[in-house]
C-alpha cells in the first residue's frame, strides 16, 4: 500500500497524482486515468477546505484489491453528501470502475476504483461443453467440502457448463473478482467435486451486513441431478452461517417465474420487499426463457438465523401499510412505532455514496439522520440522476424515532418503499427506498407464489408508480415557477426603461 500526505495546493495535488499514476501503472492499470482522478477529487477537496479552520491536507492510499486499483483520498474539509460531479461524469465514460463517498467522524473519504485488466478476465468458455437439461445421468461419486482459495476458475467454468453465457449474476463469469472476494473474507460457501476435479454443484453466500449474508449462485451441473446435492450443501451452508454467528440471510428470488419464491416460502423465509428495476436485461435460460425487455426485478426474502433482540422500528407515515404487512405473524421481536416520540435530533446526517458503473445504480446510506436528511438525499439523488443512474437505492436507520419527522417528505423525492432488513446497518434495521428513473413496471412478466407476495409486490410496484408521478408534477411546477419569475423580471426590466 502507498500511503502519502500532502498539503491541499496545486503542489499537493500534483504530486499526489504522480503517485497515484506511478503505482497505478505499475500494478498494471490505466496511470493516466488515476493521475486524471486523484486530481479531480482533490481539486474538489480544496475547494472544501477554504474555510480557513479546516487542516488544508489530503492523504492518499492506492493499494491492489486483486481485481481492481484502489485509490482513498481523506480530508478535513466541509462535509461530502456525494462523489464530486467532475468525478461522476468520468464514470459514465468506465475511467472507474465504482466511487464511493462518506463523512466519518475525522473526516471526508472518498474511494476510486480502478479495474485491472484481470478485472476483465472472463472464463474461457470455447472449450467446454454447455450441457443440456436431458443429458446422460452420471453415477460418479461427488465430494462435497467448502469453497475455498483457487476453487473460482473450477466454479466459474461450472456456471458455465450449466448456462452458456446466460447466468443472471455476471460476476460467476470472473474467475478473478471471485478469487479476490474470497481472499477478502466476502464469500462463503459449499461445493461438490467430480473425481476429475469438475465443480458440479455450489451453494454460496456474500456479506452485504455486519452479521447478514445474501445467498445464491446456486447451481448443480445436469448430470449430477436428482440427488439433493443443492439441499446437502445449502443444509451445510446453513450450519456454519449459523456457527460464526450469522444473524440473518437475505435471498431474491425472481419474479419471472415462482419456483425460487416457492422454495423461500417452504424454508420458512419471509418476504420483506421488491427490487425494482434491480438490473439490467437478461437472457433466460431454464424455467422461463428469452431475453427481458427491461430491467429485471427480484423478490427480497429474509431467513433469521438466529433469535432476534426485541427493537422497535420507525418509519415515515408513507411507509408504515409494508412495515405492519410485512412484520405480522413474524416472530421478529419487532414494534411498530407509534406518534411522535422523539422531540430533537441532529442538525446534520451524515451519508456514504456509492456508484457502480456497470449497473448503473446509485446507493446512499444514512449514517446518521439530521433535520436536513431530505435536503442532502434531495442533493445527492440530483447528483446521481444527472450521472444518468437507473436506479437510486438508500438505506435508512429504521431504529431512530427521528426518521417519522424528519423523513416525512422522502415520497415528495421520488422514494418509494423497496424493503426491510433486520440487522443490515451497523446502526440496526434498514428501510430501503428507492427512486427510479422509469416508474412504469411491467409486471404481465410477474408469477407469484402465493397472495403474500403477490400483495406485496403489487403494493411496492403502485408506491413507485406513485411517488414517480409526484417527482414528475414537481418538476413541472418547478420549471413552470421559473417561466413565471422570468416573466416577472423582464416586465421589471421593462419598467425600469
Amino acid at each position: 500500500m502507498l500511503d502519502v500526505t500532502a498539503l491541499a495546493d496545486e503542489i499537493g495535488i500534483t504530486a499526489l497524482a504522480a503517485s497515484a499514476r506511478a503505482i497505478t501503472r505499475g500494478l498494471g492499470g490505466d496511470g493516466d486515468a488515476a493521475g486524471l482522478l486523484v486530481r479531480l477529487v482533490g481539486d474538489d477537496a480544496r475547494n472544501r477546505l477554504a474555510g480557513g479552520e479546516e487542516e488544508p491536507k489530503l492523504i492518499m492510499q492506492v493499494e491492489s484489491l486483486g481485481t481492481e486499483v484502489s485509490i482513498v483520498m481523506r480530508d478535513r474539509g466541509a462535509p461530502v453528501v456525494g462523489p464530486p460531479e467532475t468525478l461522476l461524469a468520468l464514470l459514465a465514460l468506465g475511467v472507474a470502475s465504482r466511487v464511493d463517498a462518506r463523512h466519518e467522524f475525522n473526516g471526508n473519504v472518498i474511494e476510486v476504483r480502478m479495474a485491472l485488466p484481470q478485472y476483465h478476465s472472463i472464463v474461457e468458455g470455447a472449450d467446454i461443453e454447455v450441457l443440456a437439461g436431458d443429458v446422460e445421468l452420471s453415477t460418479e461419486e461427488v465430494v462435497m467440502r467448502p469453497l475455498a482459495k483457487g476453487d473460482a476458475e473450477a466454479l466459474t467454468q461450472g456456471i458455465y457448463r450449466c448456462y452458456g453465457w446466460t447466468y443472471p449474476n455476471p460476476d460467476f463469469y470472473y474467475p478473478d473478482r471471485i478469487e479476490a472476494s474470497l481472499a477478502a473474507g466476502k464469500r462463503i460457501g459449499y461445493v461438490a467435486v467430480s473425481p476429475s476435479g469438475e465443480m458440479v454443484a455450489h451453494w454460496g453466500a456474500v456479506w452485504i451486513g455486519p452479521s447478514i449474508v445474501e445467498t445464491g449462485g446456486t447451481f448443480t451441473d445436469p448430470r449430477f441431478r436428482r440427488r439433493g446435492l443443492a439441499g446437502k450443501l445449502g443444509d451445510s451452508l446453513l450450519e456454519k452461517l449459523r456457527e460464526i454467528g450469522v444473524e440473518g440471510r437475505l435471498r431474491e428470488p425472481v419474479l419471472t417465474h415462482p419456483a425460487t419464491q416457492h422454495i423461500a416460502i417452504q424454508d420458512g423465509a419471509t418476504f420483506v420487499g421488491v427490487r425494482l428495476h434491480d438490473h439490467a436485461p437478461f437472457q433466460q435460460v431454464g424455467i422461463t426463457d428469452g431475453l427481458l425487455t427491461s430491467r429485471a426485478s427480484l423478490t427480497v426474502a429474509y431467513s433469521s438465523l438466529q433469535p432476534l433482540e426485541p427493537k422497535t422500528v420507525w418509519v415515515p407515515a408513507a411507509y408504515e401499510p409494508f412495515l405492519l404487512r410485512i412484520l405480522n405473524g413474524t416472530d421478529w421481536s419487532r414494534t411498530l412505532g407509534e406518534g411522535v416520540a422523539k422531540q430533537t435530533w441532529p442538525e446534520q446526517s451524515r451519508l456514504a455514496s456509492s456508484y457502480d458503473t456497470d449497473e448503473q445504480v446509485g446507493e446512499i446510506t444514512v449514517e446518521v439522520i439530521g433535520a436536513d436528511l431530505c435536503d442532502v438525499l434531495d442533493a445527492t439523488i440530483t447528483q446521481y440522476r444527472h450521472s444518468g443512474a437507473e436506479v437510486i437505492r438508500v438505506n435508512i436507520p429504521a431504529n431512530d424515532p427521528a426518521l417519522p419527522v424528519v423523513g416525512a417528505g422522502l415520497p415528495e423525492l421520488g422514494l418509494g418503499f423497496s424493503v426491510y432488513v433486520p440487522g443490515l446497518l451497523e446502526t440496526g434495521d434498514a428501510l430501503i427506498v428507492e427512486w427510479l428513473h422509469d416508474s412504469e413496471i411491467d409486471t404481465s412478466i410477474f408469477n407469484y407464489a402465493d397472495e403474500r407476495v403477490e400483495t406485496l409486490t403489487k403494493m411496492v410496484v403502485a408506491q413507485a408508480g406513485d411517488v414517480g408521478m409526484l417527482g414528475a408534477r414537481q418538476r413541472r411546477r418547478a420549471s413552470r415557477r421559473a417561466q413565471i419569475f422570468s416573466g416577472l423580471a423582464g416586465l421589471e426590466a421593462e419598467s425600469l426603461q
